[in-house]
């Protein structure tokens, strides 16, 4: 592995929640399996403009652990 992976960039393009399909942000956001818990989120009824940021976009990501 290069010093990428180190920082969650890799030259693999699979999925790190899954490792079932490519890493885009479709997959993560509609399809994958592994952040199932982390998507409830969206589920909210409030919308997402009354959210805080937290709460959000950056608040799934950040949950996600994929900030960097």
């Amino acid at each position: 592995m290069s010093d990428l992976s180190i920082i969650g960039v890799t030259d693999i393009p699979l999925c790190r929640a899954c490792m079932e399909a490519d890493e885009t942000p479709t997959h993560v956001m509609l399809e994958c399996a592994g952040v199932t818990e982390q998507r409830e989120i969206f589920r909210d009824p409030q919308p997402l403009s009354r959210k805080s940021s937290a709460t959000g976009m950056r608040g799934f990501w950040n949950e996600l652990g994929w900030l960097e």
